[in-house]
């Protein structure tokens, strides 16, 4: 089964080329679909100078929703595995997460950071815990970690989901869309490192809000 790994990238100079490294060295069948969603700190220069990748390029920052769905008319694989371009997510987890997949098990799977850890509490632990929270609420489904950026999706369910978010709204409406048309989901655990704003980290409380809105929309409305 070939893999279609989606990697949007905004502004990751020092971590998107260790990233696509690590995703080349992962032992399966794969194409990498790279999104340059308007950088402008020098990482399309490197990310040009890469072979065996596919790179698209935004001309201005348009979200992490729009560079995905910039990606689907390039997807030739039969799986997509959605990847940020830094290094909190270990592509060394693919083979864990196309597993169920391929088993016949599940038709979606999602990673969970928190799913049979002891994690520490802070504000960006206890923020993903509220919108996974909400959103449960919203779809009457139980995730564990709806926020986390890992899922494995076949692709006719994929191209099926129609996504319309263009930033980062784009995790709460696969959710609701995944639920709303009865696929069923499985979460595993997944390695995460996660890094501080000083390192680069863009998510913001407003981002939040957006997920929740996203959350009502698409499970009610679009």
């Amino acid at each position: 089964m070939k893999i279609s790994v989606i990697i949007p990238v905004y502004n990751e100079v020092a971590t998107c080329i260790e990233l696509i490294n690590r995703v080349q060295a992962v032992p399966i069948e794969k194409e990498i679909i790279v999104v340059d969603d308007g950088s402008t700190d020098g990482s399309t220069d490197k990310l040009a100078a890469l072979d065996n990748i596919t790179l698209l390029k935004h001309e201005v920052n348009c979200g992490k929703g729009a560079a995905v769905q910039t990606a689907v008319e390039h997807i030739a694989g039969e799986l997509v595995i959605l990847q940020d371009g830094d290094l909190e997510y270990d592509p060394a987890d693919y083979q864990k997460l196309i597993k169920p997949i391929t088993a016949g098990q599940t038709d979606v799977v999602f990673g969970s950071r928190w799913l049979g850890k002891k994690n520490k509490w802070s504000f960006h632990y206890l923020g993903n815990k509220l919108i996974t929270l909400f959103s449960n609420i919203i779809n009457q489904r139980w995730v564990n970690d709806m926020a986390s950026c890992y899922k494995a999706i076949p692709v006719d369910i994929f191209k099926d989901l129609q996504l319309r978010s263009p930033g980062f709204g784009l995790e709460a409406e696969i959710t609701a869309k995944v639920f709303r048309k009865g696929y069923k989901v499985k979460e595993i655990p997944i390695s995460y490192e996660r890094r501080t704003s000083a390192e680069g980290k863009k998510l913001r409380f407003k981002d939040g809000l957006v997920a929740a809105s996203a959350c009502l929309r698409f499970r009610f409305f679009d």
